[in-house]
């Protein structure tokens, strides 16, 4: 009985080997994978000064001159486009209604920039309409800039005595 068994085994492990293919341990096909991501832009931001004191002076005075302290530019778009400083003023008026008669800005050079941007400056240009001021041009990826623009306000002959007051308003695109 021993020896059917044995011959059992032989048949059976004999049947299970011819199932298998021979060779079984070919290589898989090659094959490719595309990976794709996104870089999201940031936003194009500029931070003037909140309040400036411009530089005192007696009546008569045909104009009164300031720094308005320092504007900053942030492009964090990751772009090509560069950018345009526009600015613009109110007329600056006292308390007697007296008022000036012409508002100019020059931004000067700029004090500091970061990544790859040209940048420049209109020079003094009147401000009574909204006018470009500074420009980042030649811009690739991210940049900052920083200017500390003067403020001109001529005045008229009869101007009166009293504090003055105005708005510059300071936009990029």
């Amino acid at each position: 009985m021993n020896a059917l068994r044995t011959i059992g085994i032989v048949a059976v492990t004999g049947t299970v080997l011819a199932v298998l293919p021979l060779g079984s341990a070919t290589a898989a096909p090659t094959g490719d994978t595309t990976a794709t991501f996104t870089l999201a832009g940031g936003s194009l931001d500029i931070t003037p000064a909140a309040n400036a004191a411009l530089t005192n002076a007696a009546t008569g005075a045909t104009s009164v001159t300031g720094s308005l302290g320092a504007v900053g530019v942030s492009d964090t778009r990751g772009s090509t486009a560069g950018w345009v400083v526009s600015a613009a003023s109110s007329t600056f008026v006292d308390g007697a209604g007296s008022v000036s008669t012409g508002v100019s800005y020059d931004s000067g050079a700029a004090t500091g920039s970061t990544g790859t941007v040209t940048t420049t400056s209109e020079g003094a240009t009147s401000i009574t309409a909204a006018a470009p001021v500074a420009a980042g041009t030649d811009a690739v990826g991210n940049n900052t800039a920083s200017y500390t623009p003067t403020l001109t306000v001529a005045l008229p002959a009869s101007a009166l005595a009293g504090d003055y007051t105005g708005t510059v308003v300071t936009s990029i695109l």
